[in-house]
Protein backbone atom coordinates (compact mmCIF):
# COMPACT_ATOMS: atom_id res chain seq x y z
CA UNK A 1 0.00 0.00 0.00
CA UNK A 2 1.06 3.44 -0.83
CA UNK A 3 2.11 5.54 2.04
CA UNK A 4 2.42 9.60 2.05
CA UNK A 5 5.64 9.59 0.90
CA UNK A 6 5.00 7.63 -2.45
CA UNK A 7 2.07 9.87 -3.89
CA UNK A 8 4.05 12.38 -5.34
CA UNK A 9 6.25 9.51 -7.52
CA UNK A 10 3.18 7.71 -8.42
CA UNK A 11 1.20 10.71 -9.67
CA UNK A 12 4.06 11.49 -11.92
CA UNK A 13 4.26 7.67 -13.24
CA UNK A 14 0.46 8.09 -14.64
CA UNK A 15 1.36 11.36 -15.73
CA UNK A 16 -1.08 13.33 -13.63
CA UNK A 17 1.52 16.07 -12.55
CA UNK A 18 4.48 17.58 -13.90
CA UNK A 19 7.96 17.09 -12.40
CA UNK A 20 8.13 20.77 -12.27
CA UNK A 21 4.95 21.23 -10.25
CA UNK A 22 6.46 18.85 -7.49
CA UNK A 23 10.38 20.49 -7.71
CA UNK A 24 8.83 23.99 -7.22
CA UNK A 25 6.85 22.23 -4.29
CA UNK A 26 3.44 23.50 -5.78
CA UNK A 27 2.26 19.82 -4.87
CA UNK A 28 0.95 19.40 -1.20
CA UNK A 29 -0.40 16.09 -0.17
CA UNK A 30 -2.25 15.60 2.86
CA UNK A 31 -3.58 12.23 4.67
CA UNK A 32 -7.61 12.31 4.55
CA UNK A 33 -8.11 8.50 5.47
CA UNK A 34 -10.84 7.40 6.95
CA UNK A 35 -12.42 3.89 5.83
CA UNK A 36 -10.08 3.68 3.49
CA UNK A 37 -6.43 5.23 3.11
CA UNK A 38 -7.16 8.30 1.17
CA UNK A 39 -4.46 11.10 0.15
CA UNK A 40 -5.64 14.09 -0.95
CA UNK A 41 -2.64 16.18 -3.81
CA UNK A 42 -3.82 19.98 -4.39
CA UNK A 43 -1.69 20.94 -7.49
CA UNK A 44 -1.38 24.97 -6.57
CA UNK A 45 -3.93 26.73 -9.20
CA UNK A 46 -5.22 23.29 -10.52
CA UNK A 47 -7.15 20.27 -9.52
CA UNK A 48 -6.96 18.31 -6.61
CA UNK A 49 -6.09 14.20 -7.21
CA UNK A 50 -7.66 11.89 -4.54
CA UNK A 51 -5.13 8.75 -4.23
CA UNK A 52 -8.01 6.13 -2.33
CA UNK A 53 -6.57 2.65 -1.33
CA UNK A 54 -8.60 -0.32 -0.33
CA UNK A 55 -8.33 -3.30 2.48
CA UNK A 56 -9.75 -6.02 2.18
CA UNK A 57 -12.63 -5.49 3.69
CA UNK A 58 -13.43 -2.61 1.45
CA UNK A 59 -11.85 -3.38 -2.27
CA UNK A 60 -15.54 -4.14 -3.56
CA UNK A 61 -16.93 -0.91 -2.36
CA UNK A 62 -13.55 1.10 -4.16
CA UNK A 63 -14.28 -0.69 -7.08
CA UNK A 64 -17.84 -0.35 -7.19
CA UNK A 65 -17.39 3.37 -7.15
CA UNK A 66 -15.40 3.42 -10.00
CA UNK A 67 -17.98 1.71 -12.27
CA UNK A 68 -20.78 4.07 -10.76
CA UNK A 69 -18.76 7.29 -11.69
CA UNK A 70 -17.97 5.95 -15.35
CA UNK A 71 -21.71 5.96 -15.31
CA UNK A 72 -22.29 9.49 -14.20
CA UNK A 73 -19.65 10.90 -16.23
CA UNK A 74 -22.37 10.67 -19.42
CA UNK A 75 -25.03 12.05 -17.14
CA UNK A 76 -25.20 15.40 -18.80
CA UNK A 77 -27.21 16.40 -14.95
CA UNK A 78 -24.54 14.80 -13.35
CA UNK A 79 -21.37 15.07 -14.62
CA UNK A 80 -18.72 18.24 -13.58
CA UNK A 81 -20.45 17.73 -9.67
CA UNK A 82 -18.84 14.74 -9.15
CA UNK A 83 -15.10 13.39 -9.31
CA UNK A 84 -13.52 11.90 -11.90
CA UNK A 85 -12.02 9.12 -12.78
CA UNK A 86 -8.40 8.91 -13.59
CA UNK A 87 -7.39 5.41 -12.95
CA UNK A 88 -8.70 2.67 -11.27
CA UNK A 89 -6.43 -0.42 -10.52
CA UNK A 90 -9.26 -3.21 -9.21
CA UNK A 91 -6.63 -5.68 -8.43
CA UNK A 92 -4.41 -2.91 -6.11
CA UNK A 93 -7.62 -2.16 -4.36
CA UNK A 94 -6.52 1.63 -5.85
CA UNK A 95 -8.58 4.73 -7.92
CA UNK A 96 -7.47 8.09 -8.53
CA UNK A 97 -10.17 10.59 -8.61
CA UNK A 98 -9.58 14.36 -10.20
CA UNK A 99 -11.77 17.15 -7.99
CA UNK A 100 -11.54 20.83 -8.67
CA UNK A 101 -9.23 22.82 -6.89
CA UNK A 102 -9.88 25.26 -4.04
CA UNK A 103 -13.00 22.87 -3.22
CA UNK A 104 -14.18 23.59 0.34
CA UNK A 105 -15.66 21.09 2.91
CA UNK A 106 -19.37 21.23 2.97
CA UNK A 107 -19.36 21.22 7.35
CA UNK A 108 -16.63 23.99 7.38
CA UNK A 109 -18.21 26.05 3.95
CA UNK A 110 -21.83 25.83 5.79
CA UNK A 111 -21.11 26.89 8.99
CA UNK A 112 -19.02 29.65 8.18
CA UNK A 113 -21.17 30.95 5.36
CA UNK A 114 -24.29 30.44 8.29
CA UNK A 115 -25.96 27.84 5.94
CA UNK A 116 -25.71 29.53 2.09
CA UNK A 117 -28.90 28.92 -0.05
CA UNK A 118 -27.32 28.41 -2.93
CA UNK A 119 -25.16 25.18 -2.47
CA UNK A 120 -28.13 23.94 -0.67
CA UNK A 121 -30.22 24.57 -3.38
CA UNK A 122 -27.82 23.37 -6.02
CA UNK A 123 -27.47 19.88 -3.79
CA UNK A 124 -31.50 19.61 -4.27
CA UNK A 125 -30.88 19.69 -7.79
CA UNK A 126 -28.57 17.66 -7.92
CA UNK A 127 -29.66 14.51 -5.74
CA UNK A 128 -33.02 14.85 -8.02
CA UNK A 129 -30.65 14.24 -11.10
CA UNK A 130 -29.33 11.64 -9.11
CA UNK A 131 -32.43 9.68 -8.42
CA UNK A 132 -33.98 10.06 -11.97
CA UNK A 133 -31.49 7.45 -13.05
CA UNK A 134 -32.77 3.89 -13.18
CA UNK A 135 -31.44 1.57 -10.53
CA UNK A 136 -30.38 -0.51 -12.97
CA UNK A 137 -27.77 1.61 -15.10
CA UNK A 138 -24.74 0.61 -12.27
CA UNK A 139 -24.30 -2.61 -10.99
CA UNK A 140 -25.54 -3.92 -7.67
CA UNK A 141 -24.07 -3.11 -4.40
CA UNK A 142 -21.41 -5.25 -2.73
CA UNK A 143 -22.74 -7.90 -0.38
CA UNK A 144 -22.31 -6.63 2.84
CA UNK A 145 -22.88 -2.73 1.98
CA UNK A 146 -26.35 -1.47 3.56
CA UNK A 147 -26.81 2.22 3.71
CA UNK A 148 -29.45 1.71 6.21
CA UNK A 149 -27.63 0.26 8.83
CA UNK A 150 -29.14 1.86 11.38
CA UNK A 151 -32.41 -0.07 10.86
CA UNK A 152 -30.44 -3.08 12.11
CA UNK A 153 -29.95 -1.61 15.65
CA UNK A 154 -32.76 -3.39 17.78
CA UNK A 155 -31.26 -6.68 16.45
CA UNK A 156 -27.90 -5.93 15.44
CA UNK A 157 -25.76 -8.19 13.01
CA UNK A 158 -22.83 -10.02 15.02
CA UNK A 159 -20.06 -8.33 12.92
CA UNK A 160 -21.65 -4.95 13.63
CA UNK A 161 -21.37 -5.48 17.28
CA UNK A 162 -17.88 -6.28 16.91
CA UNK A 163 -16.80 -3.35 15.31
CA UNK A 164 -18.81 -0.93 18.53
CA UNK A 165 -16.69 0.65 21.29
CA UNK A 166 -18.08 0.34 24.66
CA UNK A 167 -19.52 4.03 24.31
CA UNK A 168 -21.35 2.70 21.30
CA UNK A 169 -23.02 -0.25 22.48
CA UNK A 170 -23.86 1.49 25.42
CA UNK A 171 -25.73 3.77 23.12
CA UNK A 172 -27.02 0.79 21.36
CA UNK A 173 -28.57 -0.82 24.61
CA UNK A 174 -30.59 2.59 25.40
CA UNK A 175 -31.90 2.60 22.13
CA UNK A 176 -32.82 -1.42 22.37
CA UNK A 177 -34.52 -0.16 26.11
CA UNK A 178 -37.56 1.34 24.17
CA UNK A 179 -39.62 -0.92 22.74
CA UNK A 180 -41.57 1.81 20.94
CA UNK A 181 -38.58 3.08 18.62
CA UNK A 182 -37.14 -0.25 18.27
CA UNK A 183 -40.86 -1.28 17.20
CA UNK A 184 -40.87 1.99 14.52
CA UNK A 185 -37.29 0.85 12.89
CA UNK A 186 -38.80 -2.61 12.53
CA UNK A 187 -41.66 -1.09 10.78
CA UNK A 188 -39.67 0.84 8.40
CA UNK A 189 -37.69 -1.61 7.31
CA UNK A 190 -39.97 -3.71 6.03
CA UNK A 191 -40.68 -1.11 2.91
CA UNK A 192 -38.45 -1.92 0.00
CA UNK A 193 -36.40 0.33 -2.45
CA UNK A 194 -37.39 2.98 -4.66
CA UNK A 195 -36.34 1.29 -7.74
CA UNK A 196 -34.37 4.43 -8.81
CA UNK A 197 -30.31 5.05 -8.25
CA UNK A 198 -29.34 6.58 -4.95
CA UNK A 199 -25.72 7.54 -3.81
CA UNK A 200 -26.28 6.19 0.18
CA UNK A 201 -24.09 8.46 2.06
CA UNK A 202 -25.10 12.25 1.53
CA UNK A 203 -23.65 13.12 5.13
CA UNK A 204 -21.30 16.63 4.66
CA UNK A 205 -18.47 14.62 5.02
CA UNK A 206 -18.92 13.94 1.24
CA UNK A 207 -20.05 17.13 -0.18
CA UNK A 208 -17.70 19.92 -1.36
CA UNK A 209 -18.20 23.06 -2.51
CA UNK A 210 -16.41 24.40 -5.77
CA UNK A 211 -17.12 26.97 -7.73
CA UNK A 212 -19.12 26.82 -11.20
CA UNK A 213 -16.66 27.23 -14.46
CA UNK A 214 -15.66 30.47 -14.72
CA UNK A 215 -17.12 31.75 -11.10
CA UNK A 216 -15.23 32.80 -8.00
CA UNK A 217 -17.78 31.92 -5.40
CA UNK A 218 -17.90 28.21 -4.56
CA UNK A 219 -21.87 27.64 -4.53
CA UNK A 220 -21.91 24.61 -6.64
CA UNK A 221 -22.02 21.35 -4.88
CA UNK A 222 -19.63 18.36 -5.84
CA UNK A 223 -20.77 14.73 -4.29
CA UNK A 224 -17.83 12.30 -3.07
CA UNK A 225 -17.27 8.56 -2.10
CA UNK A 226 -19.94 6.82 -4.03
CA UNK A 227 -18.98 3.44 -2.66
CA UNK A 228 -22.86 2.75 -1.49
CA UNK A 229 -24.54 3.70 -4.64
CA UNK A 230 -27.02 1.53 -5.77
CA UNK A 231 -30.60 0.56 -6.26
CA UNK A 232 -32.04 2.66 -2.54
CA UNK A 233 -34.92 4.64 -0.97
CA UNK A 234 -34.77 8.14 -2.34
CA UNK A 235 -36.04 9.35 1.06
CA UNK A 236 -32.97 8.28 2.65
CA UNK A 237 -30.68 10.14 0.34
CA UNK A 238 -33.05 13.44 0.94
CA UNK A 239 -33.72 12.50 4.63
CA UNK A 240 -29.84 12.62 5.15
CA UNK A 241 -29.36 16.13 4.06
CA UNK A 242 -32.21 17.13 6.67
CA UNK A 243 -30.42 14.80 9.36
CA UNK A 244 -26.95 16.83 8.82
CA UNK A 245 -28.54 20.37 9.53
CA UNK A 246 -30.48 18.99 12.55
CA UNK A 247 -27.24 17.33 13.65
CA UNK A 248 -25.38 20.29 13.34
CA UNK A 249 -28.27 22.18 15.62
CA UNK A 250 -28.14 20.07 18.32
CA UNK A 251 -24.38 19.82 18.35
CA UNK A 252 -24.50 23.71 18.75
CA UNK A 253 -26.61 23.40 21.94
CA UNK A 254 -24.79 24.13 25.26
CA UNK A 255 -26.11 20.56 27.29
CA UNK A 256 -25.00 21.21 30.93
CA UNK A 257 -27.95 18.14 32.08
CA UNK A 258 -27.94 15.29 29.46
CA UNK A 259 -31.50 14.58 31.17
CA UNK A 260 -32.49 18.06 30.33
CA UNK A 261 -30.82 18.71 26.80
CA UNK A 262 -33.57 21.48 25.65
CA UNK A 263 -32.35 23.80 28.86
CA UNK A 264 -30.52 25.72 26.81
CA UNK A 265 -31.77 24.97 23.37
CA UNK A 266 -32.42 29.02 22.81
CA UNK A 267 -28.45 29.55 23.55
CA UNK A 268 -27.40 27.60 20.40
CA UNK A 269 -24.91 28.48 18.39
CA UNK A 270 -26.68 27.05 15.24
CA UNK A 271 -30.39 28.38 15.81
CA UNK A 272 -33.22 26.74 13.83
CA UNK A 273 -33.65 29.94 12.45
CA UNK A 274 -30.69 30.56 11.02
CA UNK A 275 -30.70 26.87 9.40
CA UNK A 276 -34.30 26.61 7.91
CA UNK A 277 -33.96 29.09 4.74
CA UNK A 278 -31.12 26.77 3.45
CA UNK A 279 -32.84 23.54 4.28
CA UNK A 280 -36.51 25.01 2.90
CA UNK A 281 -34.14 25.65 -0.46
CA UNK A 282 -32.81 22.50 -0.39
CA UNK A 283 -36.60 20.93 0.09
CA UNK A 284 -38.07 23.51 -2.48
CA UNK A 285 -35.42 22.95 -5.17
CA UNK A 286 -35.59 19.15 -4.92
CA UNK A 287 -39.18 18.58 -5.09
CA UNK A 288 -39.21 20.86 -8.29
CA UNK A 289 -36.70 18.88 -9.95
CA UNK A 290 -37.33 15.28 -8.56
CA UNK A 291 -39.64 12.75 -11.01
CA UNK A 292 -41.04 11.11 -7.74
CA UNK A 293 -40.75 12.87 -4.50
CA UNK A 294 -41.48 10.90 -1.81
CA UNK A 295 -43.64 11.93 1.01
CA UNK A 296 -42.22 14.38 3.70
CA UNK A 297 -43.08 12.14 6.63
CA UNK A 298 -40.96 9.29 4.62
CA UNK A 299 -37.84 11.83 4.82
CA UNK A 300 -38.48 12.68 8.02
CA UNK A 301 -38.69 8.77 9.23
CA UNK A 302 -34.95 7.93 7.15
CA UNK A 303 -33.31 11.27 8.78
CA UNK A 304 -34.19 9.78 12.09
CA UNK A 305 -32.56 6.96 10.83
CA UNK A 306 -29.34 8.76 9.83
CA UNK A 307 -29.40 10.22 12.99
CA UNK A 308 -29.15 7.47 15.08
CA UNK A 309 -26.31 6.55 12.56
CA UNK A 310 -24.12 9.68 13.54
CA UNK A 311 -24.98 9.31 16.59
CA UNK A 312 -23.56 5.81 16.76
CA UNK A 313 -20.57 6.51 15.01
CA UNK A 314 -19.79 9.60 17.01
CA UNK A 315 -19.87 7.69 20.21
CA UNK A 316 -16.89 4.79 18.68
CA UNK A 317 -14.26 7.43 20.08
CA UNK A 318 -15.95 7.17 23.02
CA UNK A 319 -16.17 5.34 26.25
CA UNK A 320 -19.21 5.96 27.17
CA UNK A 321 -21.88 8.30 25.53
CA UNK A 322 -21.24 12.12 25.48
CA UNK A 323 -24.83 14.40 26.35
CA UNK A 324 -24.70 15.40 22.93
CA UNK A 325 -24.93 11.32 21.75
CA UNK A 326 -28.06 11.20 23.63
CA UNK A 327 -29.27 14.07 22.55
CA UNK A 328 -29.38 12.69 19.23
CA UNK A 329 -30.92 9.50 20.32
CA UNK A 330 -33.46 11.63 21.93
CA UNK A 331 -33.95 13.89 18.66
CA UNK A 332 -34.18 10.71 16.66
CA UNK A 333 -37.30 9.11 18.95
CA UNK A 334 -39.42 12.49 18.79
CA UNK A 335 -38.74 12.44 14.74
CA UNK A 336 -40.04 8.66 14.30
CA UNK A 337 -42.96 9.58 16.91
CA UNK A 338 -44.33 12.18 15.57
CA UNK A 339 -42.74 13.32 11.66
CA UNK A 340 -44.95 15.52 10.34
CA UNK A 341 -45.23 17.81 13.19
CA UNK A 342 -41.41 17.85 13.67
CA UNK A 343 -40.99 18.76 9.96
CA UNK A 344 -43.29 21.89 10.41
CA UNK A 345 -42.31 22.94 13.94
CA UNK A 346 -38.45 22.13 13.59
CA UNK A 347 -37.41 23.09 10.00
CA UNK A 348 -40.51 24.65 8.61
CA UNK A 349 -41.23 22.12 6.38
CA UNK A 350 -44.63 21.23 5.02
CA UNK A 351 -45.98 18.63 1.99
Amino acid sequence: MLRQSDIAHYLLSLGLVKPQEVVEERLTIADASRRNSVFLAEVRGGPTYVVKQAGPRTAPTLAHEAAVLHVLADVADVAGQVPVVMDADPEAGRLVLRTPGAARDWNEHQRASRFPRSPSRGLGRLLAAVHRLPADSVEALPPGADPMWGLSLPEPPYELLLDLSTGAQDLVARLQASQPLCDRLAELGNVGADGALVHGDVRWDNCLAVAAPGARRRTRPLLVDWELAGHGVEAFDVGTVLAEYLRAWVESIPIVDPLDPGRFVDQAGHPLWRIRPAVQSFWSAYTLASRRCPTLQRVIELAAVRILQSAVEQAQTSAMPSAHHLALLRLADNLLREPGNAASRLLGLTE
